[in-house]
């Protein structure tokens, strides 16, 4: 895997890892899944089905995203899903061709975050620090820069740290960028990485 997916792997998961390694082995119906907030359960679900491809876990994310009203279109992500499991059925799975990446990523992120709908919400009611802490909080759910980078710059004008916040996560872009495929480039990135969530999550 380029440096650019590695990193941007590692962004999206970086608060659902736990979650997700728990649910890859247990049923999406059970009572500690159901309990969850539905925002988290969504993100669950379309980590899932980034980490381990299969027809069942697209089908749980239409499913879920029926629930609430949001119909998606599952056979435009079969083709992806076809590549996707030819490609984990080789020795060298984990180069995930970046192509193939960026095209997953632009679909799952066509899936908005709740944590937005809640911000919305939240705005509506003239409740301004939940209508950041919401919108920060979907920030961290998506995959692709563009996504990222278009969040934070919307926030700008309620929300005045959200650009240092952007100026934060385009320098670090530009340091992945330039970054080799090596250990210590990429523990460095890692640092760099870490260092901006905690930024974000504390703002």
């Amino acid at each position: 895997m380029s440096i650019a997916a590695l990193f941007t792997v590692v962004i999206a998961a970086l608060l659902l890892r736990v979650f997700v390694l728990h649910w890859r082995r247990n049923r999406l119906d059970a009572k500690e899944f159901q309990e969850l907030p539905r925002a988290t359960q969504l993100a669950i679900l379309k980590e899932r089905l980034l980490e381990t491809p299969s027809v069942g876990n697209l089908e749980n994310l239409r499913d879920f995203c029926h629930s609430y009203g949001n119909e998606i279109d599952i056979e435009s992500y079969r083709p992806l899903l076809a590549e996707q499991l030819r490609l984990s059925e080789q020795e060298n799975a984990i180069a995930l061709d970046d192509d193939l990446y960026a095209k997953e990523s632009v679909w799952i992120d066509a899936i908005e975050p709740l944590e937005f709908n809640e911000a919305k919400e939240a705005l509506a009611k003239g409740d301004k620090k939940a209508y950041i802490d919401a919108t920060l909080a979907g920030v961290l759910r998506y995959y692709s820069d563009e996504k990222i980078e278009n969040s934070l710059e919307q926030l700008v004008p309620d929300y005045e740290k959200a650009g240092e916040i952007l100026a934060d996560y385009l320098e670090l872009k530009e340091l992945r960028n330039l970054s080799e495929v090596d250990e210590s480039s990429i523990k460095r990135l890692e640092e760099a990485k870490n260092a901006w969530v905690q930024k974000l999550i504390n703002a």
